[in-house]
């Protein structure tokens, strides 16, 4: 799946280890990482019950928008 960033006003946090979470931009995104997604209302973003992301790439341009690859 393709996590385009859009400006919604959508947070995005990286795992830093150890339960700590740091907010972060899609282009900051590297490989093997995992994420969290929150909407504006502080609600996670889920798939298949699932509120953590890993990336399968490292965040490239695609139609001059910030992208990259997850899996649940």
């Amino acid at each position: 799946m393709l996590l385009k960033e859009v400006k919604d006003n959508r947070k995005i946090f990286k795992d830093m280890g150890m339960n700590k979470w740091r907010e972060t931009t899609v282009a900051d995104l590297k490989k093997g990482q995992r994420i969290r997604i929150y909407s504006p209302s502080g609600r996670p973003l889920e798939t298949g019950g699932e509120d953590t992301f890993t990336t399968q790439s490292d965040a490239f341009q695609k139609n001059g928008h910030w992208v990259v690859e997850v899996t649940t």
